[in-house]
């Protein structure tokens, strides 16, 4: 089997932490490893994941969601990397499907699977953000994916100075550097729970300029990753 690390940076994720674990660790196709970094969380996180003894816990100082990613990544000891964020959900069967994708296209160092939002809130209490954010559905996102360490070693890692959009002009900065982002498995198999303490809810969608300054962005970013590759 191939070694499959599962990913979870974390902060005061106290209400839905157990679940993310658990449909992480009900994977039909297991994952060697489920790394839970802490970044520097002030609520029961931490005692909530002592009831999960087959994870591995990592506790940091607060330094935001690129800097929690990135040592979920240096940590990681799996060939592949899957991300899950502390509030979302794996269907039981993702892993396996992305897999078999994998073992099919031998080439493919990056696969994504499609994703649905969902929330607890009822939809008459939903704010007007909440729903737009609910009903948009970017094609592609770091979350639903399969990734194959290599691409972090040609590619860097997420932007720290990013308090948001981090995962975004990653995904660009992968297509700038010329890899291959159009394979996707068509089913459903990651679930994004929309709530009141979403990061994308604390900020407006980007306009046209913001989303053209990311794109310079991830542009640079991959020129200079490439560079380096090559000195």
């Amino acid at each position: 089997m191939k070694k499959i690390s599962v990913l979870i940076p974390a902060y005061n994720a106290a209400s839905y932490i157990g679940t993310a674990v658990k449909s992480a660790l009900d994977q039909t196709y297991p994952a060697s490893e489920i790394i839970v970094v802490d970044d520097g969380s002030d609520d029961d996180t931490e005692s909530i994941l002592k009831e999960y003894p087959d994870i591995r816990y990592i506790r940091c100082e607060h330094q935001g969601i690129s800097a929690a990613r990135n040592r979920c990544v240096a940590e990681a000891g799996g060939e592949w990397l899957a991300f899950l964020d502390a509030d979302d959900l794996m269907d039981s069967h993702m892993l396996e499907k992305e897999i078999g994708y994998i073992e099919e296209h031998k080439d493919c160092q990056i696969v994504f699977c499609r994703y649905e939002n969902f929330s607890d809130i009822p939809e008459k209490e939903l704010t007007e953000r909440q729903k737009a954010v609910k009903n948009a559905l970017p094609d592609l996102r770091l979350t639903a994916a399969l990734i194959h360490r290599s691409v972090f070693e040609q590619c860097g890692g997420f932007v720290t100075s990013r308090e948001h959009g981090e995962d975004t002009e990653w995904i660009m900065r992968l297509g700038f550097a010329g890899l291959d982002l159009s394979s996707q498995i068509e089913d459903v198999l990651y679930f994004r729970r929309i709530h009141d303490a979403n990061i994308t809810l604390e900020h407006e969608r980007p306009d046209q300029a913001a989303m053209l300054a990311l794109r310079a962005e991830a542009f640079r970013n991959a020129r200079k990753a490439l560079k380096d590759k090559q000195l």
